[in-house]
């Protein structure tokens, strides 16, 4: 009995220990808006995700994707995770044949594991003056779709482009401050 009243003291520090609370880090969040002057269905409108892949959507259960920066191992370089933090990790990537990259959503980028004549990257955006572009030499197009909606895609130059698809810059606006609980 003498050795439970010995373990009380160290019990009683276990558990003011774990209601503690955990230390928690501010990320800064942005959103990507598209600027397309020539077209306003378009302009200003912030993108967001259908299934996978984002683009400019409509609909009730459509809200504007958040994302986070987090420096790439490629100079210069970012990778622009989504919010909120789960269990598992998610970031926007480019995927498709090489010449025309679909804008998704990637989960678990860095085990992410192309199939053969196609291309996964997520560690390969650069901002600038507060636009979002990719780190090789191309330019942003958005893509009808169903209704009013458009998707966003890369493209080198390389590919074969159709006629109702239009250049679009990709901006990198605050949306103000999550929290994340880690270290």
């Amino acid at each position: 009995m003498k050795w439970s009243i010995n373990l009380l003291p160290l019990g009683l520090l276990a558990a003011f220990a774990t209601a503690a609370p955990v230390a928690e880090r501010q990320l800064d969040l942005y959103q990507l808006q598209i600027s397309c002057p020539a077209n306003k269905n378009v302009d200003g409108r912030f993108l967001s995700m259908n299934n996978a892949t984002l683009g400019v959507y409509d609909g009730d259960d459509v809200s504007a994707l958040r994302v986070y920066p987090i420096n790439s191992q490629k100079e210069g370089c970012n990778e622009l995770h989504t919010y909120p933090v789960g269990i598992v990790d998610h970031s926007i990537g480019l995927v498709g044949e090489p010449g025309l990259l679909t804008l998704v959503d990637m989960v678990n980028p860095h085990s992410v594991q192309p199939g053969e004549g196609t291309v996964a990257m997520w560690d390969t955006f650069r901002i600038t003056d507060g636009k979002v572009s990719n780190n090789a030499d191309g330019q942003w197009l958005a893509f009808p779709g169903p209704g009013n909606s458009w998707t966003v895609k890369w493209s080198d130059g390389s590919a074969m482009i159709t006629a109702d698809s239009m250049v679009v810059d990709v901006m990198y606006k605050s949306a103000g401050e999550g929290r994340y609980n880690g270290d």
